[in-house]
């Protein structure tokens, strides 16, 4: 499940320079429209937040092709889900950053 899209799960530096944006999904993920539309607006408030000025201060040295969301499952999500996540690939990739999913604890 997906919690409040207003906020950022986790950000981490990567050694390489890169930054790394995680959204967390805990417990099992249904595929109903409320957990699709919170998965589409945390995307959303990501993607705003890396376009922003605030993450340039925050981040001047961080060059925007090196910036990862990650969408990170507890367990296998729907299928659904999994081909929403598939959009999200280049949509992503309209605003300069990349969108990947794991699976896993």
């Amino acid at each position: 499940m997906i919690y409040d899209a207003d906020t950022l799960d986790i950000i981490g530096e990567r050694k390489d320079g890169g930054l790394e944006l995680y959204i967390i999904s805990s417990g099992e993920m249904d595929d109903s429209l409320e957990s699709q539309s919170l998965l589409l607006d945390k995307v959303q408030n990501y993607l705003g937040y890396v376009s922003n000025s605030q993450f340039k201060e925050d981040f001047p040295n961080v060059a925007k092709d090196n910036i990862w969301i990650i969408l990170k499952f507890e367990e296998e999500p729907p299928q659904l889900i999994l081909e929403l996540c598939d959009k999200i690939v280049p949509w992503a990739e309209d605003n300069g950053v990349k969108f990947v999913t794991r699976v896993g604890k």
